[in-house]
């Protein structure tokens, strides 16, 4: 029985949680700045790129864009991204998380 009450006590616990859009959104911001701080050390030397446009862009180009999806006890956000991967960010009790993901990757 004791079980049971937590069990009930963390479903609305985490669908009170549960991140919004915007959320979803500013940790995918986030992550794609710090995937383009990282790589554009070697963009900027051959290309004369500053990591201000790379920054700027990657910013512009969440904006308003991806998919987001409420499962009541969690949250999810895609965004498609240049080439093909695509980002995926999954979303419970008010935190974020994201991760790249390739979609060849696991085709023969």
């Amino acid at each position: 029985m004791r079980i049971l009450l937590l069990l009930i006590v963390l479903g609305v616990a985490a669908f009170m949680t549960t991140p919004a859009r915007e959320a979803h959104e500013e940790a995918a911001r986030a992550f794609m700045e710090t995937e383009a701080q990282q790589q554009t050390g070697a963009v900027e030397q051959n290309t004369g790129l500053s990591l201000d446009s790379v920054v700027d862009f990657v910013t512009g180009f969440v904006a308003g864009q991806g998919r987001y999806e409420t499962y009541y006890v969690a949250s999810k956000f895609t965004v498609d991204m240049p080439g093909s991967a695509y980002l995926e960010c999954w979303g419970a009790f008010t935190q974020v998380q994201c991760r790249r993901v390739d979609r060849s990757a696991g085709q023969g």
